[in-house]
């Protein structure tokens, strides 16, 4: 079984979690459920984006998805996971965090600027009417341990999670110096696609795997196979 939370050794990269998750189980059409759980995402994402139109029938999931595949001149990463309905013409992009931490700097503001790029309509037409929304994906546990909704926060260039020392004097004006800026809400929680599984198997290796977030060391789950003395 590939969802066991036995001895394992296992990568804790977040590529290794989302190839396992999302291929493994949750768009895969050949396990028990399937069409259920397109059908929860679709709520789920409806109530995160705000927006109607980003249903999914057929959804096609591609990992690493790289700019060149959409752009001849962008050669950077567009997202960590896509989801896609092409015949729809619909377009998931999620920046998909684990273990680490997130800024609104470098996985989000890049990342819209990239899309912005892809789906320039004068420059692509054939794209004029697609429909695409950008997403972080992290968990719950995390922001909670922080002691403060992500949702509340402005976007700034600093680790989200990282505890805040106390602000200097001054601070409170650099705080509105850019009062453009709004927070960023399209956060999808790890915790959330979770307990869209029907299998017990899966939603108990998520929730192993989701306490090593707010964990002192990153690898506490190595496997014991290689340690001294075992």
């Amino acid at each position: 079984m590939i969802f066991s939370n036995a001895s394992l050794i296992e990568s804790e990269k977040e590529r290794n979690l989302c190839t396992k998750f999302f291929a493994g189980y949750f768009f895969n059409e050949f396990t028990p459920g399937y069409t259920k759980r397109i059908t929860l995402f679709n709520r789920y994402i409806q109530e995160v984006s705000g927006r109607e139109d980003l249903g999914l029938h057929s959804p096609n999931v591609s990992f690493d998805t790289h700019a060149y595949l959409c752009h001849e001149r962008l050669r950077s990463k567009l997202s960590d996971v896509l989801i896609s309905d092409p015949a729809r013409q619909v377009f998931l992009f999620i920046e998909t965090k684990y273990l680490t931490n997130w800024t609104y700097a470098a996985d989000v503001a890049k990342g819209l600027e990239r899309l912005d790029k892809v789906f320039d309509a004068e420059k692509k037409p054939h794209l004029a009417g697609a429909r695409q929304h950008y997403f972080v994906l992290t968990s719950r546990r995390k922001e909670e341990a922080a002691g403060r909704p992500v949702q509340h926060y402005a976007p700034v260039n600093v680790p989200i999670f990282v505890p805040t020392p106390a602000a200097p004097a001054g601070a409170a004006e650099a705080d509105t110096a850019e009062p453009s800026k709004t927070s960023f809400t399209s956060l999808l929680y790890w915790e959330d696609l979770a307990q869209m599984c029907d299998r017990s198997e899966v939603r108990q290796y998520m929730e192993a795997r989701l306490k090593l977030c707010i964990s002192s060391s990153r690898n506490q789950h190595r496997a014991g196979y290689f340690l001294p003395g075992v």
